[in-house]
């Protein structure tokens, strides 16, 4: 995969989680019930999102850097 694809679909997963955790969306989200490993859905669902932004810069991050290491093979 290329950097600027990777570059795509994060900006696009970041905007996506931008959605998931404000009104309107997260609305649906709101209520006490169902519990989810104890917790209240209304609290699942942000920290959700959260990991989701974390493993797309930890994705980001990985081609980023790895793109940057080839270069420098190459420059050498």
């Amino acid at each position: 995969m290329n950097r600027t694809l990777i570059r795509r679909i994060a900006i696009g997963v970041f905007l996506l989680n931008a959605l998931a955790v404000t009104w309107p969306l997260a609305s649906f989200f709101k209520s006490a019930k169902p519990l989810v490993f104890g917790f209240p859905l209304s609290m699942v669902w942000p920290v959700a999102w959260i990991v989701v932004g974390l493993v797309m810069l930890l994705v980001l991050d990985h081609f980023e850097n790895g793109n940057q290491a080839e270069n420098r093979d190459e420059d050498q």
